[in-house]
């Protein structure tokens, strides 16, 4: 096979002949990064690929040019990010090795909490007097908001727990914001900026017990949003732990829409967890809700 591949942490990326893909262990998962002009014979030496590394899942974010390939490599639709490509859709395309990676746990609990999240729906008011302060992080507050991560995740799909990864990565490939209660952080979120797509993920969205249910984490998001409509983007998404109803109310309650379900998708808090894809286009909100 012709693949040439570069070291990145525990996880890598490879290239399976002209194509990246982002082999991931810590969520038994292989992403496919670039797909242009892909056929459903590469499709499938991906997924060979994936099958022989004992991974459980192949991974697509793609453009309605290729969605049929994916479709007839048995992908399945698990869901879409409108705006997602400079303004045009992804369709997020799952291919599932492992049958056991398919099935829900705790469906009913899930869409349970989806429909009061949708209840609440563009609820959210800004308020001009909030109690604590929202501030774009600095390289000094690393330490701080490792310490939250830490408490906040058992596991994630990402580096939040290192210090030296935060000071790398902030700025330059993500925007924290935190909230400050008498100058200790007490609530983080951050936005992964995609800035070739203009698309922005915001995650890492955590805040310590003791401060939860105070609409801090609210108006973090509201902080990100205007600095990244500022800075041009047009496609705002989060993946939000189905199980979690706190997240999901907050984003719903900032208008973002329920645009799919990814099945046993990331190892979060210990366990391979489904998450709800939540998208806003922040130059134009009239996407529609997916039924369930």
């Amino acid at each position: 096979m012709n693949t040439s591949s570069y070291k990145l942490d525990d996880n890598y990326c490879i290239k399976i002949y002209q194509y990246k893909v982002y082999v991931d262990y810590s969520n038994s998962c292989a992403k496919i990064v670039n797909f242009h002009h892909i056929s459903v014979q590469n499709i499938n030496r991906i997924v060979h690929f994936a099958a022989k590394e004992n991974l459980g899942k192949v991974v697509c974010n793609c453009d309605a040019n290729s969605f049929e390939n994916f479709v007839n490599a048995k992908f399945h639709l698990e869901g879409k990010i409108d705006g997602y490509f400079q303004g045009e859709d992804a369709f997020c395309m799952s291919y599932f090795i492992r049958s056991s990676r398919k099935l829900h746990k705790g469906l009913n609990k899930e869409n349970l909490f989806l429909v009061e999240s949708l209840n609440a729906g563009n609820s959210f008011v800004y308020n001009n007097n909030f109690k604590y302060q929202i501030r774009d992080a600095k390289e000094s507050d690393a330490k701080e908001i490792a310490e939250l991560f830490s408490n906040t995740f058992f596991t994630s799909p990402s580096l939040v727990y290192d210090e030296d990864y935060l000071k790398k990565t902030m700025n330059k490939k993500t925007l924290y914001k935190v909230a400050v209660d008498n100058g200790k952080i007490i609530a983080a979120a951050s936005a992964d900026l995609d800035n070739v797509n203009l698309n922005a993920e915001i995650t890492n969205c955590a805040t310590y017990p003791k401060y939860r249910c105070k609409g801090i984490l609210s108006n973090i998001i509201y902080s990100l949003e205007s600095d990244l409509k500022n800075m041009g983007f047009i496609c705002l998404y989060s993946l939000a732990r189905a199980i979690s109803p706190g997240i999901n109310l907050v984003l719903s309650k900032h208008g973002y829409k329920f645009r799919g379900r990814l099945i046993n998708n990331c190892n979060i808090c210990g366990s391979f967890e489904d998450v709800n894809i939540w998208v806003k286009n922040i130059n134009n909100d009239s996407i529609n809700t997916l039924s369930l």
